[in-house]
């Protein structure tokens, strides 16, 4: 008995480091997700003597369109990684579980078959999109800088209206063995293509 104790120990250890490196986006995006809705809230929640505060901040959400687009590499800003892409995605996800209303837009036009690889709507060919244009209130920009051992994100919010930035976010992620491949500039995520050589800046 003693013996299993001790192999389920050693498990637990040897396997919390992936657990906490798969949990580290996700994390991140909500943190920035929540530091954006707070100061949208102080923006546009107001006070009504007729409303609580929940019900004042869900009519606030549920009338502000966001537009999401991949944060761009600081150093470049036509490159993007396939972790950029990732956190789009977490923090969008967040915000559409706030209340907020997103615009996808990638949607294309036609649903594209693939025998063997499935269904596809999302396109990032301008030829075949739905709409060149979006009606968005907000656009959720961003960029990224890699250092040796984390990727810091800022993410901004900008009224579509009027170019200012209502509200914006900063969030980190440490860079762990598994997230690596992910950090390859215009490398798409699964492509089964690795660096020969890590280097990692002290």
């Amino acid at each position: 008995m003693p013996r299993l104790v001790l192999i389920i120990l050693v498990l637990a250890v040897l396997l919390f480091p992936l657990a906490a490196a798969a949990g580290n986006v996700p994390r991140a995006g909500e943190d920035i997700a929540e530091q954006l809705d707070e100061q949208l809230m102080m923006r546009y929640a107001g006070t009504s003597p007729d409303m609580s505060k929940k019900e004042l901040r869900a009519l606030a959400r549920s009338r502000i369109l966001i537009m999401g687009t991949t944060p761009a590499n600081i150093n470049n800003l036509e490159q993007a990684n396939p972790l950029a892409r990732q956190m789009l995605e977490e923090v969008s996800s967040d915000l559409v579980d706030m209340g907020y209303r997103y615009e996808e837009l990638r949607r294309g036009k036609d649903i594209r078959f693939d025998k063997r690889t499935g269904e596809f709507i999302l396109t990032r060919d301008v030829r075949k999109l739905a709409s060149k244009s979006g009606v968005g209130q907000a656009i959720l920009a961003g960029t990224y800088v890699v250092s040796g051992q984390q990727v810091r994100f800022t993410m901004s919010l900008i009224s579509v209206a009027t170019n200012e930035v209502i509200a914006k976010a900063m969030g980190t992620v440490p860079i762990t063995p598994d997230l690596v491949p992910l950090l390859q500039e215009n490398m798409p995520a699964g492509s089964g293509l690795k660096p020969s050589v890590y280097t990692r800046l002290q």
